[in-house]
């Protein structure tokens, strides 16, 4: 969770992402729209290798120029990136004004990561990288994903994302 004047904020969902926040990180209030529905902050979009689904990957961290979310997306061919395999999982960026949380302010328009090693090919689900740790450590940044379901990898990077 983010901490923002006071209050945490969180990044939840599967096929759409939507906003929760809490005041102690045990209750936790999932932000509404005006009809009364859970806010979508992030939807999957037609012809692009989010095209299926977007979910969370590592929890969302604040940087300088807004709150950093990583997520997983799946991509559905008939609708989405005709480059890449039907239902391969990649990892995309989006970034969230930290003034308001629920307001998207940039998104990556491809994929940072995806399957490309023959781990990440061929497993108990082909063409899956599906990212769900991140840490700096000693200068550099760990991202620790899961392989085609059946292996967990980390990658190395000395700048973040953003």
């Amino acid at each position: 969770a983010v901490q923002i004047d006071g209050m945490y904020w969180m990044y939840f969902g599967d096929t759409d992402l939507f906003v929760a926040q809490s005041s102690d990180l045990i209750h936790w209030d999932p932000v509404k729209n005006d009809t009364g529905d859970w806010l979508k902050v992030l939807s999957p979009r037609k012809d692009n290798f989010d095209s299926d689904l977007v979910e969370p990957g590592p929890p969302a961290i604040l940087t300088k120029n807004g709150i950093l979310l990583i997520y997983n997306s799946r991509n559905r061919l008939a609708e989405g990136d005709q480059s890449l395999p039907d239902g391969t999982y990649s990892a995309g960026q989006a970034l969230f004004d930290p003034q308001n949380p629920t307001q998207l302010i940039l998104r990556s328009e491809d994929y940072f990561f995806t399957p490309d090693k023959p781990y990440e090919f061929t497993g108990q689900v082909n063409n899956v990288c599906f990212v769900e740790g991140l840490c700096h450590y000693k200068d550099q940044w760990f991202l620790y994903y899961g392989t085609a379901d059946s292996k967990i990898a980390v990658a190395v990077s000395s700048q973040l994302l953003d």
